[in-house]
C-alpha cells in the first residue's frame, strides 16, 4: 500500500540572539523578533529581502524587507555589541529567506505590539514605580539643597551636596542585592532542583539548558559562581520555579551565598548610613536650630 507523500514543515531557525544598547534581536521559529524602543516586532523570514551585518566591527544588523512594485521596503537596524552573534544571525536569516517577495510587500507581514511593562523591565532596567520613585528622590534632593542654601547654611548645604555620592552608590549596591535575594527566596520556595547542561556560547555569554518535570526544555545564562556537578564545567545545578519553569537560579556555594546576602548589603548599608549623616541629619539640625 503506497503512502501519500507529505513534505515536512520548514525547520525553525536556530535560537540566535543579538543584544544591543537597550534593544535586542533574536530568532524565534521562522521569524526575526526585534524588541526596540518599547515595541516588539515579529518579522517572518518571508518578509525579509536581505539581512546585513553593518557598522563598526560589523556588530550591528540591518533587516531589509521586500518592497512593492520595485520600491525598497523598510529597513530595521539594531546596533549590536557582538560581531560573532551578528554574523551568525545574518547568515541564518539569509539562508532561510525567500528568493522572491510577497505581492503585498514585507511590511504587511510584520506584527507589532507594545512591549509589556507588567513585571517587565526596559530602558535602564527600571519599572514604572522605580522611575517614579527616582523622580521623587531627585525632587527631594533639589528641594533640600535649596532649603539649606536659602537658610544661610553653606556648610550644611555642602554636606547635603556631597552626600549624593554615598547615597547613590549605596542604593546601587543595596537595591540589586535585595532583588537578587527576593528572587532566590521565591524560586527556592517553589523550586525543583535539576541539572543543566552546557548548550552554546555566544561571544562572552554562555547558555545552559535544562528540562522541567513536564519534559519542556528551558535556557539559563548561569551565574559565574554556579556550582558545578562533579567538577564538570559543562554541568551545573539549577533550581527552577515550578509555577514558572523558565524562571531559574543557580545553586551557589555557601560562602558565596553568605557574602552576597550579608556582606554586600552591609557595605551598601554603611554607605547609606553615611549618606544619612550628610543629608537628612542636616535638615534635622536646621529644624532644631530654628
Amino acid at each position: 500500500m503506497s503512502r501519500r507523500y507529505e513534505p515536512s514543515p520548514p525547520s525553525p531557525l536556530p535560537s540566535i540572539s543579538l543584544r544591543g544598547y537597550g534593544d535586542t534581536m533574536w530568532l524565534e521559529g521562522r521569524a526575526v523578533v526585534l524588541e526596540q524602543k518599547g515595541l516588539l516586532r515579529r518579522i517572518p523570514v518571508e518578509a525579509v529581502e536581505q539581512a546585513r551585518a553593518v557598522g563598526r566591527g560589523r556588530r550591528s544588523v540591518e533587516i531589509a524587507l521586500w518592497g512593492v512594485n520595485g520600491t525598497p521596503g523598510p529597513v530595521f537596524t539594531l546596533k549590536g555589541r557582538d560581531a560573532a552573534s551578528a554574523g551568525r544571525l545574518v547568515e541564518a536569516v539569509n539562508q532561510a529567506r525567500s528568493r522572491s517577495g510577497p505581492p503585498q510587500g514585507g511590511a504587511a507581514l510584520v506584527e507589532e505590539r507594545p512591549v509589556s511593562t507588567s513585571g517587565g523591565k526596559k530602558g535602564l532596567g527600571l519599572t514604572r514605580r522605580e522611575r517614579a520613585a527616582g523622580i521623587v528622590l531627585l525632587l527631594v534632593y533639589v528641594g533640600g539643597l535649596a532649603l539649606l542654601a536659602s537658610a544661610g547654611e553653606p556648610q550644611q548645604a555642602a554636606w547635603w551636596l556631597l552626600g549624593a555620592a554615598p547615597a547613590l552608590f549605596g542604593l546601587l549596591i543595596v537595591v540589586p542585592s535585595l532583588r537578587w535575594a527576593w528572587k532566590r527566596w521565591t524560586v527556592r520556595r517553589r523550586g525543583v532542583t535539576v541539572v543543566a547542561a552546557f548548550d552554546r556560547r555566544e561571544g562572552k555569554r554562555t547558555f545552559f539548558r535544562y528540562t522541567d518535570l513536564e519534559g519542556e526544555t528551558h535556557e539559563i545564562e548561569p551565574d559565574y559562581a554556579a556550582r558545578r556537578i562533579g567538577g564538570d564545567p559543562r554541568r551545573i545545578e539549577v533550581v527552577y520555579d515550578r509555577q514558572q519553569p523558565d524562571r531559574a537560579i543557580c545553586s551557589l556555594a555557601a560562602s558565596t551565598l553568605v557574602w552576597r546576602t550579608a556582606g554586600v548589603p552591609l557595605a551598601g548599608g554603611l554607605l547609606l548610613s553615611l549618606a544619612f549623616l550628610m543629608m537628612p541629619l542636616q535638615l534635622i539640625l536646621l529644624a532644631l536650630s530654628g
